[in-house]
């Protein structure tokens, strides 16, 4: 909270909670800076995995935030727990926005965010039941936290906004295999509470001096990582997280996510080499 007050926003305490379907959406939203929130109902994959989209649109110079929004901004949350015919549902984050404010740096989108969801069914041959409350936060001059529940029907046969969902997933986070940028190091330090995260990394082709790393680990109630320094010298650029964990003695490296915001890319590694 604190840091809305350093960028002199004012956070406005509102939650609330409205019904939407997936084909209904709100030209006249009743909360400030939020036009609609809906669910594109998508198609059926080859390999029976369905895909459909999150479509959050904002007024004009509003915006939402990505999974780490930086400092001032909403981590958005997902919680499907009341759908059904869903064995797994992944969310494809297209590659996010920096903003620079106030002096924070913030990741996220204005005006409009689709956000891609690969869903595979329990029994392929069934409609799926999405029904998901969200929680996340808008901003422009004023910071507006909203919880949000959307349910929709997705049918076997349906290509709903097929093309919307396609143009979102050409913006895309690139993998970091097969990259020019390598892993120099990344070793976890133990500290009071935790531990230290210091990931090294070399680029052939440069980084420029703007770029940095954020370090993101399976988060549950024992355990929370905080984003500290990213650094760069030379072909190196050096990121530093703190994981925060109660009662765990034990990191699993593969379950580490390091994502490398530089020039007009946006790079994730999956697990935390050497």
């Amino acid at each position: 909270m604190f840091s809305f007050i350093k960028m002199k926003k004012i956070l406005i305490l509102l939650t609330l909670v409205f019904n939407t379907t997936a084909n209904v959406a709100f030209s006249e939203s009743p909360i400030i800076g939020l036009k609609s929130i809906d669910i594109i109902r998508g198609w059926r994959e080859n390999d029976k995995s369905h895909m459909a989209a999150i479509r959050i649109e904002m007024e004009e110079g509003w915006k939402t935030y990505w999974r780490v929004p930086g400092l001032g901004g909403i981590p958005p949350l997902i919680n499907w727990n009341e759908s059904k015919n869903i064995k797994k549902f992944t969310p494809i984050w297209p590659a996010p926005y920096i903003y620079k404010e106030y002096g924070l740096r913030t990741i996220g989108y204005k005006n409009v965010l689709i956000l891609p969801l690969r869903i595979q069914p329990i029994d392929t041959n069934k409609p799926i039941y999405f029904s998901a409350t969200i929680d996340f936060g808008i901003c422009d001059d004023v910071c507006v936290p909203i919880q949000s529940t959307i349910k929709a029907e997705l049918p076997k046969r349906t290509s709903i906004g097929k093309n919307i969902i396609e143009k979102a997933l050409t913006r895309k986070i690139i993998s970091g295999i097969d990259n020019p940028i390598k892993f120099i190091s990344c070793d976890f330090i133990p500290v009071e509470n935790g531990f230290e995260i210091i990931a090294i990394l070399k680029n052939s082709n440069n980084f420029d001096e703007d770029s940095f790393g954020v370090i993101e680990y399976p988060m549950d109630q024992n355990s929370w990582v905080s984003q500290k320094t990213s650094s760069v010298s030379n072909k190196n650029l050096k990121v530093i997280a703190s994981l925060h964990t109660k009662g765990i003695n034990f990191i699993d490296r593969s379950n580490l996510n390091l994502t490398i915001f530089s020039k007009n890319e946006v790079i994730e590694f999956n697990g935390c080499s050497n």
